[in-house]
């Protein structure tokens, strides 16, 4: 599951030809030396991951934003950087694309909890009314963590005119556009205590980091998750990451490290936090270890003495492929192009800007009817 697309039956015999002639470590690297294919279906995951979609941002806001994404994929941008910028994003969310994270997430105790579900696979809200009856978090760290994210403001881009996004008798209307910025005042109220909950960290990291220091406290608390040495940022990534390529995580499930749910190989996933880190948070870098990995290229037969193995990755996995992949995999083997309303034609489900846009019919297969039927059944079998 790593190029999400399915390839024309010549290219899978020009690929198969290059792996006879080459090593599999070469045929790897020559499928990461050509544009890869790949770029859509890795932005269509963290779209996923940021919730672009037109009910929350418009339809240019999340288009915006998703080729945000894909730029940030295509140039392999460093992942710490990539989760700094959308932490300490300030400006107009139709200038500055990332700046829509705040668009959907908008208060402080939902920033908060979402912020360190995605980047640090630590679920802080179970801590919110009482402290962590199992684990380590505590009540006064959730509100101690949230106040940093008390200090931001939205307002409305005059860009916007009077075009607004939703609207109930529950919630009221928000701008298309929305300017974020930071201030020096705002404070979380603790629920019990009923007092002012100062930021804190609720574990140290980044003491020794050379990162420009910044007078912000969105910008301290991106320096801090960001840190080579925050024990939960570089493992919970790469962890991601190993779960995607291979079908089940080291840690599962893959958002949620913590004391009871302990990795079922932690040499592996040490060994993967350590090559990021050392990489400066190359992605491409730990894609390529990953599809280089023995592990990865186990078949997905199996004997009598992994059969029953679900954890050990003693051998492959089959998979399930994502809706996307699916529905462009049928168009592809059929020899015809998919047909959605409002988007160039022949334009793929995994490049859709957004989850907002369907197919109108299915009536351009019928002329592949004998051919549906059959891909059908194979799908089935």
């Amino acid at each position: 599951m790593f190029i999400g697309f399915n390839r024309r039956f010549s290219e899978s015999v020009q690929f198969i030809k290059q792996k006879l002639i080459n090593s599999p470590a070469n045929s790897i690297n020559l499928r990461f030396s050509v544009p890869p294919l790949d770029i859509d279906h890795w932005t269509n995951k963290w779209a996923d991951l940021l919730q672009v979609n037109r009910k929350f941002l418009g339809q240019d806001g999340a288009k915006g934003l998703r080729e945000w994404i894909k730029m940030q994929v295509k140039d392999n941008k460093p992942y710490d950087e990539f989760v700094r910028n959308i932490i300490t994003a300030t400006g107009s969310n139709k200038d500055n694309p990332p700046a829509s994270y705040y668009k959907v997430l908008r208060e402080p105790t939902e920033l908060m909890e979402n912020t360190t579900h995605l980047f640090l696979a630590t679920r802080f809200n179970c801590n919110k009314c009482h402290d962590h009856p199992f684990e380590r978090w505590t009540q006064d760290q959730y509100y101690e963590l949230a106040a940093y994210f008390a200090q931001f403001e939205l307002k409305r881009d005059p860009a916007s005119g009077k075009n607004n996004i939703g609207g109930t008798a529950v919630e009221g209307a928000k701008p298309l556009y929305e300017l974020v910025s930071d201030k020096n005042e705002g404070e979380i109220i603790h629920d019990r205590t009923k007092e002012i909950s100062p930021p804190s960290f609720p574990y140290s990291a980044g003491g020794d980091s050379d990162k420009p220091k910044i007078d912000t406290r969105r910008g301290e608390l991106a320096n801090w998750i960001t840190a080579t040495d925050n024990q939960y940022f570089a493992s919970s990534y790469v962890n991601r990451l190993w779960g995607y390529m291979l079908g089940t995580g080291i840690i599962e499930p893959l958002d949620d490290i913590r004391a009871g749910n302990p990795p079922s190989n932690p040499e592996l996933l040490k060994y993967l936090e350590e090559e990021f880190i050392k990489s400066k948070f190359n992605v491409q870098h730990m894609l390529r270890l990953i599809c280089k990995s023995r592990t990865y290229q186990l078949s997905i037969e199996t004997n009598k003495w992994n059969s029953d193995d679900t954890t050990n990755f003693s051998h492959g996995k089959a998979r399930r492929l994502p809706a996307e992949v699916l529905y462009d995999a049928i168009h592809t083997s059929l020899g015809a192009q998919p047909n959605f309303p409002g988007v160039p034609a022949g334009t793929r489900a995994a490049q859709l800007p957004d989850v907002g846009i369907k197919p109108v019919s299915y009536t351009h297969l019928r002329a592949h009817e004998t051919s549906l039927h059959l891909v059908c059944r194979l799908l089935l079998e």
